[in-house]
């Protein structure tokens, strides 16, 4: 399994601390290959029914807890009907488990026994939860921010929790420090989590029956999840499989919206912005390392960038609880973007769920009591 520098070209066989290009860029894996129409038949509906799209090495074993094919929901809200993936359905209760799970197999078959990630919470509870059915050792740092439902998700799975004060970055940096003595399993970084995420693009075209809607609305932190979406589509557009890949819209909080001025800008990578603290913590990366990766999607695939205020992503997440869907703020903030769009284009889009509220309950109670 080799992968190739997006900064200076370089190529590199993969290992378990092998995470980014000695240059400093990210890593990418350059091949598109495409899964079997006549296997998916036999195969059950995990996202390991698409196992031949993420390029691994022969006799890999999946790590396995049941992750994927969340299911669509037409929800009522006042300004219609829309339709959602509810993907913080997953086992660890967010879509990080499509990109843990392939991460952590790669890493326990390329010999890791103890991982190390930093997170604000949900990729933590990822990584924490399969490297335990993987049987290995795991460390999250996190800023001191994360709620604490989520802190309290990664303890039970055994992970062990190490608070870093100050940002995000600050936690990445901590965790990047003690991947010299272990192995960094990153979202933020490593090719194979953005590998699984293609996952969420095969769901939806056989879910909906071959077919895919205009627009797909998605939040944007650090980018993984735009990125792996835009993977997925193009594998299916080169296989012939879809005659147009749909427009991807990436939806960050104005708090902390790198992407979206750099996008608004016309700029190939994020913009250093002034931040302030976001109920929508999720999405709140300052500093996205994959974020021209992630640009080049939205352009390519015809795409924008949303900003949305505090006030938008509130709003959004009481009305999503009180008819019923348990989201947390991060993933609302799709909504309340879902929300800016003309009648017509609503009726052609879909909104992804990302991450569930069920993490934060005492926050969702202080948001929506005040």
């Amino acid at each position: 399994m080799e992968y190739r520098c997006a900064v200076c070209g370089d190529t590199y066989t993969a290992t378990a601390s092998l995470y980014r290009c000695s240059c400093g860029g990210y890593l990418d894996y350059p091949a598109y290959p495409v899964f079997p129409l006549s296997a998916l038949a036999e195969r059950d509906h995990s996202i390991w029914r698409y196992r031949e799209a993420y390029g691994l090495p022969e006799g890999c074993k999946p790590i396995t807890l049941g992750e994927g094919r969340s299911p669509l929901s037409k929800i009522a809200v006042p300004e219609g009907r829309m339709l959602t993936k509810l993907d913080y359905l997953q086992p660890s209760g967010s879509f990080k488990d499509r990109g843990a799970a392939v991460l952590i197999s790669l890493l326990v078959h390329l010999g890791a026994e103890r991982v190390v990630e930093d997170s604000s919470g949900n990729a933590g509870a990822a990584v924490s939860a399969y490297a335990a059915a993987a049987g290995i050792r795991c460390s999250i740092y996190t800023p001191d921010y994360t709620p604490e439902g989520k802190l309290a998700q990664i303890r039970l799975y055994g992970g062990e929790v190490r608070t870093v004060v100050g940002t995000r970055d600050d936690a990445g940096k901590a965790a990047e420090e003690a991947a010299r003595r272990s192995c960094y399993a990153s979202h933020l970084w490593n090719p194979a989590f953005v590998l699984g995420l293609q996952s969420t693009a095969f769901e939806l075209w056989e879910q909906l029956g071959e077919q895919l809607p205009s627009i797909v609305i998605v939040p944007l932190g650090s980018g993984g999840y735009l990125e792996g979406l835009h993977r997925g589509f193009t594998v299916l557009l080169e296989a012939g499989f879809i005659s147009k890949m749909p427009r991807l819209v990436g939806v960050q909080a104005a708090h902390c919206s790198p992407v979206h001025t750099a996008f608004e800008h016309g700029s190939e990578r994020h913009h250093q912005v002034e931040v302030s603290p976001s109920i929508a913590e999720g999405i709140a990366v300052q500093n996205p390392p994959r974020s021209p990766a992630v640009l080049r999607a939205l352009r390519e695939s015809g795409g924008y960038t949303a900003a949305l205020s505090e006030d938008e992503i509130k709003s959004a997440t009481g009305a999503l609880i009180r008819r019923g869907v348990f989201a947390e703020p991060t993933s609302a903030a799709a909504y309340a973007a879902w929300r800016r769009l003309g009648r017509a284009e609503r009726a052609d889009s879909l909104v992804i769920l990302t991450g569930h509220g069920l993490k934060q309950l005492s926050k969702l109670t202080d948001l929506l009591a005040s």
